[in-house]
């Protein structure tokens, strides 16, 4: 075995065991030549670049922190028929001629905070459960994280929001997640949006609670709370089922792809804040229950309180002056995206987590027990 994989493998084990939210792993010949993916000083301050973000900013839709490191290794079998067009974006869902149109995340490239930024959270943590079970689709993934975006081309809205892990995504597709947790209502949310020809950006800043499962079952969720989300420049392809685009020369021979050269060209990028005593309350099963607090924090005990009960840790955002610093109860979220079309049914009535009925969770127990030791075997290839 290569020994690029031997350490690949091994740091998704690390990363689930010691590092991971628990439900959440990561078109020409030559990368360094492709414009879109350049990191110099030039494309940083005209688009593309390496992706930075401060706090109450956006990074660039279409930054790459890569090393552009990019050399075809062939062997990878992707069955077009049903993963659609890999000179694309993979497309599992046509928009073609729709003024609806229906997309899922297939790339979420975290700019900032720094503790979620890293590679091996990103690629251990974050993309491999953003990634489907499908290596017919050169993916090696999960599947437990869905980011469902759906674009209404007529009435200039958004409907956005998470998904409970599909039974067919291919087939059958996606729902977007309804259902009450403890009192919590987690459902999409709808914003206005305007478009310039094919580029949009969300108008109405909202909250949004995007579940994140450690396991098939529903109660394995954990949610998390994205505070004045704002969604801009994105960029939807010709025949509306792209945003951003995949580079296959990323793939080695088994499918595996890594930070030296990226397999998605993102085209757009969203961010918001989350408040530390929101963070707090989101409990990690895979880090011993420690809070997302303390992982922002980098360090449990940064998450401590003081005599009043007040978080000792100091973010890099306000919410209440919407402003960097000055109050700092908050952490500042950003990241570049890549989607492709996918089908979105109603699933109320039929799928538990699309009913909007209530839910109990296990997801800081021993919900998705199995599911850290379970995305290391899928790495290892069983």
């Amino acid at each position: 075995m290569p020994t690029h994989h031997r350490q690949r493998r091994l740091a998704v084990k690390i990363a689930l065991g010691l590092a991971g939210l628990g439900a959440a792993s990561w078109v020409a010949l030559a990368c360094s030549d492709d414009p879109h993916l350049r990191t110099t000083a030039e494309q940083a301050r005209g688009g593309g670049g390496a992706c930075a973000a401060a706090p109450g900013e956006l990074p660039s839709p279409t930054c790459d922190s890569s090393e552009n490191q990019c050399v075809p290794r062939p062997g990878c079998v992707i069955d077009e028929a049903r993963c659609g067009s890999k000179s694309t974006c993979l497309p599992i869902g046509d928009n073609k001629g729709k003024e609806v149109q229906d997309f899922r995340i297939r790339r979420l490239k975290i700019a900032t905070p720094s503790t979620l930024a890293g590679e091996l959270i990103q690629n251990t943590v974050v993309t491999l459960n953003i990634d489907l079970a499908e290596k017919s689709c050169g993916e090696l993934g999960k599947g437990l994280f869905t980011w469902l975006m759906q674009v209404d081309r007529k009435n200039n809205t958004l409907v956005t929001g998470g998904a409970p892990p599909p039974t067919d995504a291919i087939g059958q597709g996606f729902c977007f997640a309804r259902f009450d947790l403890g009192g919590t209502k987690v459902e999409p949310i709808t914003t206005k949006i305007s478009f310039e020809g094919d580029k949009f950006k969300s108008l109405e800043p909202q909250k949004v609670k995007i579940p994140i499962f450690l396991s098939q079952d529903v109660s394995s969720v954990i949610l998390l709370p994205i505070t004045d989300i704002r969604i801009e420049g994105v960029t939807i392809s010709d025949d509306g089922n792209c945003i951003g685009r995949l580079n296959e020369v990323a793939f080695d021979e088994q499918c595996f792809d890594d930070s030296l050269c990226s397999k998605w060209q993102t085209s757009g990028s969203l961010g918001g804040y989350i408040t530390l005593e929101e963070a707090d309350q989101v409990k990690i099963r895979d880090l011993n229950n420690k809070s997302l607090c303390s992982f922002l924090a980098g360090e449990a005990e940064n998450c401590a309180r003081d005599g009043a009960g007040k978080i000792l840790f100091k973010g890099d955002y306000c919410s209440t002056d919407k402003k960097p610093d000055g109050c700092a109860d908050s952490v500042w979220l950003a990241a570049t995206f890549a989607a492709s079309a996918a089908k979105i049914f109603d699933g109320q009535g039929t799928v538990p987590g699309c009913s909007g009925v209530s839910t109990g969770t296990d997801a800081g127990t021993e919900a998705g027990t199995d599911a850290g030791a379970d995305a290391a075997d899928a790495a290892d290839g069983g």
